[in-house]
């Protein structure tokens, strides 16, 4: 394979020196890994039509699950002052909200710019996983254990 052609690599067409652009117009490009239990989603947006300029790499995870059971009941609400300290510990662009099935959600957006390298895009999405991790241990720790999960939105 010539080195100035265009394959398509999931959502992506990847072009010469591994430029990165949208392979459909008619949804922005995502993909999903498991890091320590979690499903993480991210998602490449752009204000331009044509996928170059301004960009946002927008990621979401669902950090637990609060326990709804336990031998002891203090568990839940230590789970809950948990999430709150949480909250106003994390990056101020990273956002935290309890879902009304008491799964925590983490979504972050960053700027990027386009077309982004596959070279940057895995460099992006690494420094964000090993920035998350002391949060997971802080989750692990408060019982709040990664749930089953499907359908990050």
């Amino acid at each position: 394979m010539s080195s100035t052609e265009t394959f398509t690599l999931g959502p992506f067409l990847v072009e010469a020196g591994g430029r990165l652009r949208p392979a459909r117009s008619d949804q922005p490009p995502g993909f999903r890994v498991r890091w320590r239990g979690r499903v993480v989603h991210a998602v490449v947006t752009s204000d331009g039509s044509d996928g170059t300029g301004n960009g946002r790499l927008r990621i979401e995870t669902i950090l637990g699950r609060v326990p709804s059971t336990s031998p002891e009941p203090s568990s839940r609400l230590a789970s809950l002052r948990t999430l709150r300290d949480l909250a106003e510990a994390l990056p101020d662009t990273w956002t935290i909200r309890l879902l009304p099935d008491y799964q925590p959600r983490l979504d972050v957006e960053t700027a990027i710019e386009l077309p982004i390298t596959v070279t940057n895009l895995v460099t992006e999405l690494t420094t964000f996983l090993l920035d998350l991790s002391p949060y997971l241990d802080l989750m692990d720790q408060a019982g709040l254990q990664p749930a089953s999960q499907t359908n990050i939105s």
